[in-house]
């Protein structure tokens, strides 16, 4: 079974288009988790309300790729696909560091209502999260210690461009791209590790 997790404030529109054609996915939904205000606190809970079991494939973006690395520890997962994600707090961007601390007093109201000015269903996505879990995430992410070591199986995608996420000094594909690339380069994402794994990452038709 493959596990897909979405980035802090979004939800499975985060993955459109060819994602939605991968075989055996489940998009997780933050909903359910709204009150925890960990990584590893979140990731335990996903396990056990999600039934990950051994042997099962991750895809996270953004916050969704830290949760994946977390699981990651708690059971033996056979893929872990990281989509403008970090492995640990060092490709953090400093910007996010500096908000931390601020987390509990950040203007989520304010971003919120920028939202009207941004299109398509990443303004729906912002205007629909949760106030709260956005507040406790930031700082959970300030106090994340990330893998100790790189997953074995991991495939690691990114854009040149991020700047909420740094790009990694090796990255398995580089898209000429920002932090939104599992939106705006889905194709060339699933065609990525459909090639890389064609066995596990199987599409409902062909690429």
């Amino acid at each position: 079974m493959i596990f897909a997790l979405p980035g802090m404030g979004a939800d499975r529109r985060v993955f459109p288009g060819a994602w939605q054609e991968l075989v055996d996915v489940k998009f997780v939904e933050w909903a359910p988790y709204f009150a925890l205000d960990s990584i590893p606190g979140l990731a335990a809970a996903i396990v056990e309300h999600e039934r990950i079991a051994d042997g099962d494939v991750l895809i996270g973006t953004s916050l969704g790729g830290m949760v994946a690395c977390e699981i990651a520890k708690l059971r033996k997962i056979d893929r872990l696909v990281l989509v403008a994600s970090a492995v640990g707090p060092h490709e953090v961007s400093g910007l996010l560091s500096v908000l931390g601390p601020l987390a509990p007093y950040a203007p989520v109201k304010f971003v919120k209502a920028l939202s009207s000015s941004v299109p398509g269903d990443l303004a729906r996505m912002m205007g629909d999260a949760d106030e709260a879990f956005i507040r406790s995430m930031c700082g959970a992410i300030r106090d994340w210690r990330g893998l100790a070591a790189p997953h074995p199986g991991m495939i690691r995608i990114h854009g040149e461009r991020d700047l909420v996420i740094l790009p990694p000094k090796r990255a398995d594909l580089m898209l000429n791209g920002g932090h939104l690339i599992a939106m705006t380069h889905a194709e060339e994402c699933v065609a990525f590790i459909g090639h890389v794994a064609p066995a596990t990452f199987r599409r409902s038709r062909p690429a």
